[in-house]
C-alpha cells in the first residue's frame, strides 16, 4: 500500500512539473539544494529539501547559503519556489532568493553581486548590496515564502503564506539559483520546488501572463525590439 501511495504521489507531482514548464525538461529544473554547492554550516536532509543551520551564528562571517541543483532555465518564462520555516532559530536572520554560479556561499542571498534576497529578520531586500530596503513584513515560524522570477520582464516578486507582496527586483539577468541562507543556531527550512502544491496561485498568474502575451501578438505589438530566444519560446506557450 506504501509503495502504491509514493508512486501515485510521484505521478502527481510530475504532472504538476509538467503542466507548469511544459517546454523544460524535468532533469534541468531546481528540484532540491545542492549538496555540493553549500557552505559547511549547512546540513541537508529530507531528499536535500530541508535545510538546517550548524553553525556558532556569532556574526555576519557564519552565514551560509545554499543554492539549488540547476539554475532556472529561461525557457520556464516565469518560474516559482516556495520555502517553509520550520524553525526561525535563535534570530531568524533567513534569507531566501536568488545567486549565480559565482556568489560566495558564505553569505546571506543579497549581499553579494549578481544575487538577491528578502530576508525574515527585517523585511528587507537585497541586491547585491548589503544594505537592505523596506519590502515587506518579517517572517517566523511557519509562514511560507514564495520567490517568483518572471523572465519575461525580468523582474521578481516574493510571497508570504500565499499573498503576493508585489515587485522586489527589477532588471534581473538570467541563470540564477534558487538559494537560502542562514545564520543563526537552530534554523530549519523547507523547500517546495513543485513537488507539493504551492499555497500561492502560481497558474493562476502565469495564465494571466500568458493572455497578455497572446494579446501582445494579436496586436502586432513586439515584445522586445529584437527577439531572443526566449521570445520564440514564449510565442510557443501562447
Amino acid at each position: 500500500k506504501q509503495w502504491y501511495q509514493r508512486r501515485v504521489r510521484g505521478a502527481m507531482t510530475e504532472d504538476r512539473i509538467a503542466r507548469l514548464y511544459p517546454h523544460v525538461q524535468d532533469s534541468l529544473l531546481p528540484r532540491a539544494w545542492s549538496s555540493k554547492d553549500r557552505w559547511h554550516f549547512i546540513k541537508l536532509s529530507r531528499g536535500n529539501l530541508r535545510v538546517h543551520y550548524n553553525g556558532q551564528g556569532k556574526n555576519h562571517r557564519d552565514a551560509a547559503s545554499v543554492r539549488a541543483t540547476h539554475p532556472i532555465p529561461a525557457a520556464c518564462g516565469i518560474y516559482y519556489f516556495e520555502v517553509k520555516i520550520i524553525s526561525k532559530g535563535k534570530n531568524g536572520y533567513m534569507g531566501i532568493g536568488l545567486a549565480d554560479a559565482k556568489v560566495n556561499m558564505n553569505r546571506l542571498p543579497g549581499w553579494e553581486s549578481n544575487s538577491y534576497g528578502y530576508h525574515g529578520d527585517d523585511g528587507n531586500s537585497f541586491c547585491s548590496s548589503g544594505s537592505g530596503k523596506k519590502y515587506g513584513p518579517t517572517f517566523t515560524t511557519g509562514d511560507v515564502i514564495g520567490c517568483c522570477v518572471n523572465m519575461i520582464d525580468n523582474s521578481v516578486f516574493y510571497t508570504k503564506n500565499g499573498m503576493n507582496l508585489g515587485t522586489a527586483f527589477t532588471k534581473v539577468p538570467q541563470d540564477l539559483y534558487p538559494t537560502v541562507g542562514l545564520q543563526s543556531p537552530g534554523e530549519i527550512a523547507d523547500a517546495n520546488f513543485g513537488d507539493r502544491p504551492f499555497m500561492f496561485d502560481i497558474e493562476g498568474y502565469m495564465l494571466e501572463w500568458q493572455t497578455k502575451l497572446r494579446d501582445q501578438i494579436e496586436s502586432h505589438i513586439p515584445l522586445r525590439p529584437q527577439e531572443t530566444e526566449l521570445d520564440l519560446t514564449l510565442k510557443k506557450l501562447v
